[in-house]
């Protein structure tokens, strides 16, 4: 061969299967990361735990509460108590709530959820006394702690949740429907009837309404937290249907109708009010429970 030819360069396959080797090592380290990274911006909610946590306290409180309703018949003790023992462990959770949250949402729901506990122990308390001013009162209350409720449900359905052109809708509307809606129910009254009670009626039945449409109507919330979409909806739910299928429909003591006294003799319904009463408070707690666990793990 001329000494001016050129000598092909020659790969030496070792030197080559060594850097493929590198490289798909370095490729499958790169695709471990994203995996990892992945994985640790996932977040679970339900964990084997959480669901035996959960599980328990529905269990255990509808037992208990089955218990109590059953010694509430046999006039063992009048429900002021009892009611007002299930307000407190639901105002520990909003107060709970209340601490660990990092959003503004869900610190502005809790506050109004604590408001809330507060006007239900004031009836109670105001019920304790055995006086007219109970009498007096009880729609005020009544309204102000539906009001209350409907505040916290807002405040906790918009946390996380993209609003959506139905959601939009929904919020825009709301204030003018609600407006007219208070104002047909108290003119459609007979005009011997009307009083500022009937006002405070209008206003709490259609606040509880619109806290259940809050949470069920929305597709986006049955995406993104059918948990707590599920289980705060059930308690409006709950005490619509109560106030519903009563004989005389009073509207002027959803949360805590004909349950804080002594049984009521000529009612057959007694055990249907008293349990379910405590139930849609049940179910207030672990909506608060779940919502807690999420925040936990989001942090």
């Amino acid at each position: 061969m001329a000494e001016g030819a050129i000598k092909p360069e020659i790969k030496d396959p070792l030197k080559s299967e060594s850097e493929k080797t590198t490289s798909e090592k370095n490729t499958a380290r790169k695709n471990n990361h994203l995996v990892e990274a992945n994985v640790s911006h996932t977040q679970i909610i339900w964990t084997p735990r959480f669901i035996i946590i959960f599980a328990l306290t529905l269990v255990l409180g509808l037992s208990i509460e089955s218990l109590l309703t059953e010694g509430w018949l046999d006039a063992f003790y009048s429900g002021l108590w009892v009611f007002q023992v299930h307000v407190l462990i639901v105002c520990l959770g909003w107060i709970t709530l209340l601490v660990l949250t990092h959003s503004s949402w869900i610190r502005i729901g809790s506050i109004f959820g604590i408001i809330w506990a507060f006007f239900m122990t004031l009836h109670i308390t105001i019920y304790s006394f055995n006086t007219d001013l109970a009498l007096r009162v009880h729609a005020h209350i009544n309204a102000a702690t539906c009001i209350a409720l409907l505040g916290s449900y807002i405040c906790l359905s918009i946390d996380k949740t993209p609003v959506h052109r139905l959601d939009a809708w929904l919020f825009r509307l709301a204030p003018p429907i609600v407006c007219i809606v208070v104002a047909l129910l108290y003119f459609l009254t007979p005009a011997n009837e009307r009083s500022l009670t009937t006002l405070e009626n209008a206003i709490a039945s259609t606040a509880l309404i619109l806290s259940l449409l809050v949470w069920w109507i929305r597709p986006t919330l049955w995406k993104t937290q059918p948990g707590p979409t599920f289980l705060f909806g059930c308690v409006p739910f709950i005490l619509l249907i109560l106030a519903l299928s009563a004989k005389v429909f009073n509207p002027s003591n959803y949360f805590l109708a004909k349950v804080l006294s002594q049984p009521i003799p000529y009612l057959s319904t007694n055990d249907t009010n008293f349990f379910f009463s405590q139930v849609a408070l049940l179910f207030l707690f672990l909506g608060i429970m779940r919502v807690i666990q999420s925040e936990r793990v989001s942090t």
